[in-house]
């Protein structure tokens, strides 16, 4: 018996510091549904926790940021179908980084152009491992390793589809990140979080190569973006949902 409560009182204590790490890690952030839909054209697709979008590129064709985290893509290809498309009509997938809950569908999508800053196409490919400090633990690499058909400098302007579309570097969460000017909206993936109060911050410590230069890089990125603020209407996240306008990303400088 004496064993048995000793066996108890131990995993109370492993589940009261895993509730706690929880807390102090994602406490207080926006929910991953949570902020306003992005407008005509553009939908917010869930598999579970994770955020991919679908963006109308004209002429039947379709553009992806992110691919998911469910590998069968039910949530993707069930909101392309109800837009009249299939995954044959998706011309583009823009990656913010190559974390399994972004890319787990990409296969589904044989025809699109991959598109990924080029200091993530190693990482993508598998030939190096992901360093944020759980991945450290386990010398994770990319299990789904895919190939960049597109590799993007930073800065660089190209159309998909219909769609004309900036790439800008924050690495930081990953050496690679990419955050995407679209249609009235940035997609910065895991590179920023959202606050409960509508603050942004930088990205998850626990999961990130380094969170200090995640923070500079969003603080680089307000400022980039400033001189456009009119054409931006929305910050969209993989996790925390959307926020609009761009006035939290300057204001806070990622802190």
């Amino acid at each position: 018996m004496k064993v048995l409560k000793i066996i108890g009182y131990v995993v109370g204590v492993i589940v009261i510091v895993i509730a706690l790490a929880a807390f102090a890690l994602f406490g207080g952030l926006q929910g991953a549904t949570a902020g306003p839909s992005l407008g005509t054209g553009i939908d917010r697709v869930q598999a579970g926790y994770s955020s991919a979008y679908v963006l109308d590129a004209g002429n039947g064709q379709f553009v992806l940021i992110d691919a998911g985290a469910d590998n069968k893509g039910t949530a993707l290809i069930q909101d392309l179908q109800m837009r009249h498309g299939s995954a044959d009509n998706v011309v583009a997938v823009l990656i913010t980084h190559a974390h399994a809950d972004h890319i787990a569908a990409l296969a589904l999508f044989p025809k699109a152009t991959i598109y990924a800053m080029k200091r993530e196409v190693p990482i993508a490919a598998g030939q190096e491992p992901f360093n944020g400090p759980v991945f450290k633990l386990f010398g994770a690499k990319n299990t789904s390793p895919f190939s960049v058909t597109h590799p993007l400098d930073d800065g660089e302007t190209f159309m998909a589809g219909n769609l004309q579309v900036t790439a800008y570097a924050v690495p930081g969460h990953t050496e690679g990140s990419a955050a995407y000017l679209v249609d009235g909206a940035v997609f910065v993936g895991d590179a920023a979080q959202i606050k409960s109060d509508q603050q942004i911050i930088g990205p998850s410590m626990i999961f990130s190569t380094d969170r200090a230069q995640g923070e500079a890089s969003l603080k680089h990125l307000g400022q980039e973006l400033q001189p456009h603020s009119a054409d931006v209407k929305y910050i969209a996240t993989g996790h925390t949902g959307t926020l609009s306008g761009l006035a939290a990303l300057v204001s806070s400088g990622g802190s």
